[in-house]
């Protein structure tokens, strides 16, 4: 029996019958067996065949930068050695099945070659490579394994279910060290590599709202919340046979982090990923929500004297205090943005600024391209980044609301790719963190040049299931 909303008896005989049939209810025991059927449909598919590369290199990400070599001065962290190795099956398998670069791959790749020689027109050619080639390397791997090993949505999907335990594991890490008020995970990597963390522990550790802001194998708490957050879109368009529910519990760990960029992350990916599930059913369509985005930000820019960019980073804090140093980064950073525009100030300078701004950090990622590699570099990648969100949302038309939810997909992915490089006004991630973020830039592009359905698609009785 296939799976329908309704069974179809014969017509009655006589002159009062007519053509239409008449259309009976299910019982639920046929709900059951035929939800049962479609559940089993979809197993097979999400736990069938996968290029590995994508989790070993996910895996990677969360090990802490304690389990690191160094290679005179060259650092060998776990997920650049994975990045590396990742290389020549990347080689591979764009031989095998060739991508067609778009506008955006092209302003992708003209950003990261920017990285490099503007650090190249600063510093000698042997810290260059040190520095500015070890920064273009993490930045181009991790974008060429986003984008070449994801071409269908069902990559996507098997990828999730299959890194769902390593994310439940950090979770519980993250859990732990926010209610002991101690720092697990780094340290004890670090008793074991002789790489101590505490320098960067004496730097972060802060309690809010009676617990830690946990870091778990992270460089930052701010960066585990950010990755926590980032997954939330994703796990919500995926229907992962047992895993999807058991993913977002765990993208809850993010919370413990208690950071406002990593909070806003993960509420705005379940709001806007609400607002997709109810436009879904009435055919809003997301033109209202644009319109509404539109109108609240020119009432700000109206109606404030700091604009749209010094409102959002003043108040896109738990800490008030961490609003206004955010604007005294803005200003003064954006000031030697001015005074050195095309190839910035070099990775290794710090911006001019107070005596009473100790801290060098750059909390705003978009002004930190700028600071270190000059205003072309920033504008390429914001520019490749918005083009990648807006054709995965436009190519998305094109996959088959049957095939396995393929274009909820790619709407969770445009979704998760979307919020975080909003909030990276307010933080700038490095290392392993931003890896990630660049890997999922990559995913948005791979599954952009979708154009028919493929793979995924269901059994026939399953469709009718997923379509609704």
């Amino acid at each position: 029996m296939t799976l329908t909303p309704m069974a179809t008896a014969p017509a009655a005989s006589g002159p009062a019958s007519t053509d239409r049939p008449v259309r009976q209810r299910l019982t639920m025991q046929e709900r059951r067996q035929a939800w049962a059927r479609h559940r089993e449909a979809m197993t097979r598919l999400v736990t069938g065949k996968i290029d590995w590369i994508p989790v070993l290199v996910f895996a990677s990400i969360l090990m802490s930068p304690e389990a690191r070599i160094d290679l005179s001065g060259f650092q060998l962290f776990p997920y650049r050695i994975a990045l590396i190795v990742s290389l020549p099956f990347v080689a591979v398998e764009a031989i095998r099945r060739p991508i067609r670069p778009s506008l955006a791959d092209i302003l992708f790749l003209a950003a990261t070659a920017w990285m490099f020689m503007a650090t190249a027109s600063h510093y000698a050619i042997d810290i260059a490579f040190k520095t500015g080639g070890s920064t273009t390397l993490d930045t181009l791997a991790a974008y060429l394994v986003g984008r070449i090993f994801f071409r269908e949505p069902l990559d996507l999907r098997r990828f999730l279910y299959r890194v769902t335990p390593f994310l439940v594991a950090v979770a519980i890490l993250m859990f732990l060290e926010s209610v002991s008020h101690r720092y697990l995970v780094r340290t004890f990597i670090g008793s074991l590599t002789g790489f101590s963390p505490q320098s960067t522990i004496q730097r972060v550790y802060e309690l809010r709202f009676g617990l830690l802001r946990a870091m778990g194998p992270f460089l930052h708490p701010i960066a585990a919340g950010l990755f926590f957050g980032s997954l939330v879109p994703l796990f919500l368009a995926a229907d992962l046979p047992k895993r999807r529910w058991l993913g977002l519990l765990a993208c809850a760990g993010g919370f413990f982090a208690w950071s406002s960029a990593g909070v806003a992350t993960i509420l705005a990916g379940l709001a806007l990923g609400f607002y997709d599930y109810v436009q879904r059913r009435l055919r809003w369509g997301w033109f209202p929500l644009i319109m509404a985005v539109v109108v609240s930000l020119g009432m700000i820019e109206s109606f404030t004297s700091d604009g749209i960019v010094k409102f959002l980073i003043r108040n896109a804090s738990f800490n008030p205090q961490t609003g206004y140093f955010r604007l005294a980064i803005w200003e003064y950073g954006s000031a030697d943005v001015a005074r050195s525009p095309w190839i910035g100030i070099g990775i290794l300078n710090d911006y001019t600024r107070p005596k009473w701004m100790h801290s060098d950090s750059v909390d705003n990622y978009w002004l930190l391209l700028a600071l270190r590699y000059g205003i072309p570099c920033s504008l390429a990648m914001l520019a490749a980044v918005a083009l990648n969100v807006l054709k995965l949302s436009l190519a998305g038309k094109f996959m088959e609301n049957g095939a396995l939810h393929g274009r909820r997909m790619a709407t969770g992915l445009a979704i998760s790719v979307f919020v975080l490089y909003v909030v990276l006004i307010t933080v700038s991630p490095w290392g392993a963190d931003m890896s990630w973020l660049i890997m999922l830039l990559g995913m948005a592009g791979g599954l952009a040049d979708r154009r028919r359905g493929g793979k995924d698609e269901l059994p026939a009785p399953s469709r009718a299931r997923a379509a609704r």
